[in-house]
């Protein structure tokens, strides 16, 4: 089933994406796919939704949320990339002409997924990737991670 998680607003309206989830329990769900824009959240993780979208994370499954865009698109970049977190037990979770968003589990490291991200900017230099999952809004370490560091 899908959900709609809040991600904000634009425009003075509220802005959603479209999540695969499944239920658990009420308004508590398992995120099966790492989001492409929700921040804080990645595949595996419950969480808890209100009736407008907003949501709590509040069970970890241990992954991390990786998103590469590129303005120019994705299509020359997949294939490789997505090869290479295969190799690490990663997989990719979603695809848009511009961006891929990524699972892969914690235990691989985060210098371990950094390089291989940096390698990816380096071939493609219009290319930007970021942790959906690992910083808060100030840009601090989430509390989650505080522990892994």
């Amino acid at each position: 089933m899908h959900l709609l998680l809040r991600l904000g607003e634009r425009d003075g309206k509220p802005d959603y994406e479209s999540v695969h989830v499944e239920p658990i329990a009420g308004n508590r769900f398992r995120v099966l796919y790492s989001p492409g824009f929700a921040y804080g959240v990645a595949a595996g993780d419950e969480l808890e939704v209100d009736e407008e979208g907003r949501y709590r994370v509040v069970a970890r499954a241990g992954n991390l949320s990786v998103r590469l865009l590129c303005g120019s698109g994705v299509a020359d970049i997949e294939q490789s990339l997505t090869e290479q977190i295969e190799r690490i037990g990663g997989r990719l979770d979603g695809q848009v002409r511009a961006g891929l968003a990524y699972t892969i589990p914690l235990s691989v490291g985060r210098d371990v997924i950094g390089q291989l991200f940096a390698k990816a900017k380096q071939e493609n230099p219009s290319a930007l990737w970021e942790y959906g999952n690992v910083y808060d809004e100030d840009g601090k370490l989430m509390e989650w991670l505080r522990s892994e560091a």
